[in-house]
């Protein structure tokens, strides 16, 4: 079976196009961008992800997997992942330009049936709409619409892949979608075989829901702080019960990157044109917006006017194992700092410069970038750890403080035990505890 993918140089895109050649299937990724495909050829990876880069070059050397810019190479391919992507406006309403665009593109230049799946995330009634339109524009027969959303996580993309949770496929023709879920169900990975409607919807809410929870733990952790409790206790605790479970329970700065926040604040979006309040997401995303300011409060408790002062920031990235910036708490706390006339100085093992995260220079024009945590420890007033490398967990404590002018530490990720630090003499500062 031949196999094509449309925007196969993004995350879902390029990680959906090497696991499917990887299993055997000659796969062509088609982006318009040249220069990513030579980068890529070259082993200059897009974005950061543990072995991709190895997986492209041996399914490469298999003439399992080839790179295109010309969209007419995937004229004879039976199914073609549709996996571009769709930003948000500023009014939360998702972007479906890129969707609408690749997917007529694939029909006009066809000469025989295929099946088109959806992997973008999209709004609820997309499919179906894209159906609609094939029809007005008299490509209908060439192309067969299936929705199949991806759970991957950046920075662990490849195993989400071969280990999925579940597989959704949403199809109006049963067959068909049967059909998509055999190409990559792993054994005993449950499928859901449903309505396009309910697996887009299926996407966005589980977005939303971790995001929720989230968001909640992020609550309760003020109260803790107030109450003289421990808000890793208190997440613990609640997370041995099944019916919660311990997943998205760590209290901290808040969520961000380029899916959480997006498809939430698409869903109230989507409420909001069926004249409905989405009273529960609206306040998550509330919360969210709420608890970032609170590091900078914490840093104003300590310090007074920010004005002048020397900060050091661990942690670009929006979590760790990416080099992901896109929506990053971080980049938000730093610009808030700067604003204020703070002097901020980033490290970051994966975000060396502006460029590694997709940041312009002049978007922080005035932010030094370091190589290491002691570098950007030395001579601070205060340090903020935002993302919860695993490097920063073992990180030379004595050290860090001697570097600093003010031991001051504003954990954004509880990444050590206040005791200990007490013990140090550093004046630790965590979330909810």
């Amino acid at each position: 079976m031949k196999i094509g993918v449309v925007g196969g140089l993004g995350h879902i895109g390029l990680i959906q196009a090497v696991c499917l050649a990887k299993i055997g299937y000659k796969t062509i990724a088609y982006d318009i961008d040249k220069m990513k495909i030579e980068g890529i050829l070259k082993g200059k990876m897009p974005f950061y992800e543990e072995g991709l880069a190895e997986l492209i070059m041996e399914t490469i050397n298999k003439n399992l997997l080839k790179f295109t810019s010309n969209i007419k190479d995937l004229k004879r391919a039976d199914i073609i992942f549709i996996c571009v992507g769709t930003p948000s406006f500023p009014n939360g309403e998702a972007d479906l330009s890129q969707v609408y665009s690749a997917v007529e593109q694939v029909a006009e230049n066809r000469d025989s049936h295929c099946i088109v799946v959806i992997k973008s995330t999209v709004s609820v009634g997309t499919c179906r709409k894209l159906t609609d339109n094939l029809k007005n524009k008299g490509l209908s027969e060439r192309i067969t619409i299936v929705s199949n959303p991806e759970f991957l996580k950046e920075g662990s993309g490849i195993k989400d892949f071969w280990n999925p949770t579940r597989i959704i496929v949403g199809s109006e023709i049963e067959q068909i979608g049967k059909e998509v879920s055999k190409l990559y169900q792993p054994q005993g990975v449950p499928v859901l075989l449903t309505s396009w409607e309910n697996a887009e919807m299926i996407k966005l809410v589980s977005n939303a829901f971790l995001a929720t929870k989230i968001s909640f733990i992020n609550e309760i952790s003020f109260l803790s702080e107030k109450a003289g409790a421990d808000i890793r206790i208190i997440s613990k605790g609640i997370g041995l019960d099944p019916r919660i479970n311990p997943h998205f329970l760590e209290a901290g700065v808040g969520f961000s990157g380029p899916c959480l926040e997006k498809d939430l604040k698409s869903l109230i979006y989507q409420f909001q044109k069926k004249q409905e309040k989405a009273s529960i997401l609206e306040s998550v995303l509330q919360v969210n917006e709420r608890q970032r300011q609170r590091i900078i409060e914490k840093l104003e408790e300590q310090l007074g006017t920010l004005k002048g002062k020397k900060i050091g920031v661990l942690g670009m990235a929006f979590k760790e194992n990416t080099d992901d910036v896109r929506r990053s708490h971080s980049l938000e706390i730093v610009k808030n700092i700067i604003a204020q006339g703070g002097i901020v100085t980033v490290t970051d093992p994966c975000v060396k410069k502006p460029e590694d995260g997709g940041i312009s220079k002049e978007e922080l024009s005035n932010v030094e970038w370091v190589e290491s945590p002691l570098e950007a420890a030395k001579g601070k007033d205060a340090i903020l750890i935002l993302t919860a490398w695993e490097e920063y967990k073992k990180l030379d404590i004595d050290k860090v403080k001697e570097a600093m002018i003010n031991p001051l530490i504003i954990d954004g990720r509880n990444l050590f035990e206040v005791e200990d630090m007490k013990a140090k003499n550093i004046h630790y500062i965590g979330v909810g505890i």
